[in-house]
C-alpha cells in the first residue's frame, strides 16, 4: 500500500498530494499517481485565519486574529472518496511538524513533514482544534460526510476558548476544487518532493463569529445617558452549528454588490447555512434573554463575545430569529416641563423613575401638577364633557387592572370635585413604588414607565445590508469567521422599559428608531455598523 504526499495551511491550508513509488499507477507527469489502489504520501503547511487579506466591506476589511484566536493546538486531515455522499478513507490527526507548525501552534510558513494516505482518497476537510462533540478520528473511517459534518448542539465558548478555536474548510465544502468552486480531485504524486513543489491551498474559518461592541454616551441636551450596572448582551444566540456550513450569496451580492468577502475566493458568497436556516423552533434552536440578568452581568464597553452563526432564509429576517445586541442604559431626561409658563422641573423622583406620555416626560410629581391643570382647564369650559384629558386618563389606565393593578381614580364630575381626586392621585404613589421595578416598568396604552429610568435597546446585527432592498437574504444574521463591530454614537430618545420579546412577525429591517448601525466583517472578516438610538 502506497499513499501520498500533502502540504496544506489552515486559513489558507497547503496541501501537497504525493505518493510512493511502489505498485501504484500514473500517467502523463510521471510523479502523479492514478491508480487508487495503493497509498500516497501527504506534506501539510499550516497558515491560521491570521492572515491578512483585503476585502471592500470596511476599512481596512480584514482583522489578525490574536494568538489565542489563531493557534492550532490539534489538526485533523480527514480524507474522503468520490462518492455523491464521499465516504471517510483516512482521518489523521497531524503532529505539528507534519501540519508546518510551531511548537506553539502556530504555522512556521513551511511545508511539514510527509505521512501516508489510501490512495483512494479525493477530498479533503481539514478540522483544527475540533470540538469534544466532533466525531472522534477513530470512529470516522468509512462514515460519509453527511454523518461527519452532522449538526453539533453546544455553547459556543466550548469552541471558541483556551482551548483552541474549531476552524474547518472556509469553501464551506471538501476541497480540493477548480478556480470556479466546481469539485476536483486531489492529485496525487508518488513522492514527497513532487507533492512538495505543487501544493493545493485550502482556506480554513474559525466556526464562530465574533460581536464587539463600543457604546459612546454622548447623548442630546434632552437626557443624561448613565452607564453603572448597564452594558450590553448577545440576544437570539444559536445553538447549533455545522462543522462546515455551505455558502451562498446574500441578495447584494448577486445584485450589484459584487462578491467581496476576502475568503470566498471561489465566489459563492458571504453569506451560509445554519442548522435552522428555513426552519425554526424558538424552544430549543436559540437562546434568549428573557429577563434583566442583573447588575454585574452585563458586558462593558470595548468587550467582544463569541457565539455561533446565526443565519436565515429572507422570510425568515425576524427579530426572533436574528442575533441581536441588547443594551442597558439610564436615560435621566434633564428636564420636566411643568403647565403654563412655569419653569421646568429638574428634579428626580426618589427611586429615579419617570414616564413617557404622548411624548413627553413626566415625574410622578410633575405629573400631579399636569393632570390637576388638565382637569380644570376641562370643567372651566362651556362644554366640558367635550373635553379629552390625555394625561388623566393615560396615568389611571397604568394605575388600573391593563397596568399595575393597583385600581383607577374615580374621576371628578365638576370643578368642586378636583382636589379630592388630587389627593386620590397622590395618594397612589407609596403603591406604585411599593411595586418591584419589574413590575412598575411597562407600557401601557400611551404610557411609557421607565423603573430608576432603565431603558433598553436592541440592534439588529447586520451582515451584507443594503438600501436597495428590504429584509432580502443576507442582510442580517451573524457568519463565521466574522466579527462585527457594534458602535453606539449616541442615545437620541429612551428605549424599551423592559428587555423587549423578539417577535417571530417582527421584520428586521422595521425597529430602526432607536438605533444607527455600521458593521465590518473579518480573518476575522471584518463588519462595523453604528447605531444611535
Amino acid at each position: 500500500m502506497k499513499k501520498k504526499y500533502f502540504g496544506m495551511f489552515a486559513l489558507a491550508a497547503m496541501i501537497l498530494s504525493a505518493c510512493s513509488n511502489d505498485d501504484i499507477g500514473s500517467s502523463g507527469n510521471s510523479d502523479i499517481v492514478t491508480d487508487p489502489t495503493g497509498e500516497a504520501w501527504v506534506a501539510l503547511k499550516v497558515i491560521t485565519p491570521s492572515t491578512p487579506v483585503t476585502r471592500a466591506l470596511n476599512n481596512p476589511d480584514f482583522e489578525n486574529g490574536t494568538e489565542p484566536e489563531s493557534e492550532i493546538k490539534t489538526v485533523r486531515a480527514i480524507f474522503f472518496t468520490k462518492d455523491a455522499d464521499p465516504v471517510v478513507t483516512a482521518d489523521i490527526e497531524l503532529t505539528n511538524d507534519e501540519a508546518g507548525l510551531s511548537s506553539t501552534g502556530q504555522p512556521t510558513g513551511t511545508a511539514g513533514t510527509a505521512f501516508k494516505i489510501p490512495a483512494t482518497s479525493k477530498h479533503i476537510l481539514l478540522v483544527a482544534n475540533p470540538s469534544a462533540k466532533f466525531p472522534d478520528k477513530i470512529t470516522t473511517v468509512s462514515k460519509a460526510y453527511s454523518v461527519i459534518n452532522a449538526e453539533i448542539a453546544e455553547e459556543a465558548g466550548l469552541i471558541s476558548s483556551t482551548n483552541g478555536f474549531m476552524m474547518t474548510n472556509a469553501k464551506g465544502h471538501l476541497e480540493p476544487s477548480l478556480s470556479n468552486g466546481d469539485d476536483t480531485d486531489l492529485v496525487l504524486y508518488k513522492t514527497s518532493q513532487a507533492a512538495t513543489t505543487s501544493p493545493l491551498s485550502v482556506n480554513i474559518d474559525r466556526v464562530v463569529a465574533k460581536v464587539r461592541v463600543a457604546i459612546n454616551a454622548n447623548t442630546e441636551s434632552s437626557a443624561t445617558i448613565n452607564l453603572d450596572n448597564g452594558g450590553w448582551l448577545l440576544n437570539v444566540t444559536n445553538k447549533k452549528y455545522f462543522p462546515v456550513s455551505e455558502r451562498l450569496a446574500t441578495w447584494y451580492e448577486t445584485n450589484g454588490g459584487g462578491f467581496r468577502a476576502p475568503f470566498d475566493q471561489y465566489r459563492k458568497g458571504s453569506y451560509r447555512k445554519d442548522p435552522n436556516f428555513a426552519s425554526h423552533n424558538v424552544g430549543t434552536d436559540y437562546t434568549y434573554v428573557a429577563a434583566d440578568p442583573g447588575d454585574g452581568n452585563w458586558l462593558a464597553s470595548g468587550t467582544s463575545k463569541y457565539c455561533l452563526e446565526n443565519t436565515q432564509d429572507a422570510a425568515s429576517n425576524m427579530h426572533a430569529y436574528t442575533t441581536h445586541v441588547l443594551f442597558k442604559a439610564k436615560f435621566i431626561p434633564n428636564e420636566y416641563k411643568m403647565p403654563g409658563t412655569a419653569t421646568a422641573s429638574t428634579d428626580q423622583d426618589e427611586k429615579g423613575d419617570w414616564m413617557l406620555i404622548n411624548g413627553g416626560y413626566y415625574t410622578f410629581t410633575t405629573l400631579m401638577s399636569w393632570i390637576e391643570a388638565e382637569l380644570t382647564y376641562k370643567f372651566n369650559q362651556p362644554e366640558p364633557l367635550l373635553i379629552s384629558t390625555a394625561l388623566t386618563s393615560a396615568f389611571n389606565k397604568y394605575l388600573g387592572t391593563e397596568g399595575i393593578g393597583i385600581g383607577e381614580v374615580v374621576l371628578p364630575d365638576d370643578k368642586a370635585g378636583i382636589p379630592a381626586t388630587m389627593n386620590d392621585f397622590r395618594n397612589k404613589k407609596a403603591a406604585i413604588l411599593g411595586k418591584s421595578d419589574t413590575e412598575r416598568a411597562k407600557t401601557v396604552g400611551s404610557l411609557t414607565y421607565y423603573a430608576g429610568a432603565v431603558c433598553y435597546y436592541k440592534a439588529i446585527i447586520k451582515h451584507d445590508d443594503t438600501d436597495a432592498a428590504v429584509n432580502e437574504l443576507g442582510e442580517f444574521g451573524v457568519v463565521r469567521n466574522s466579527v462585527y463591530d457594534i458602535v453606539v454614537s449616541k442615545f437620541n430618545n429612551p428605549g424599551y422599559p423592559i428587555i423587549p420579546d423578539p417577535g417571530t412577525d417582527e421584520p428586521d429591517e422595521e425597529d430602526e428608531k432607536w438605533l444607527s448601525i455600521q458593521i465590518n466583517v473579518n480573518p476575522w472578516t471584518w463588519y462595523k455598523q453604528v447605531e444611535e438610538f
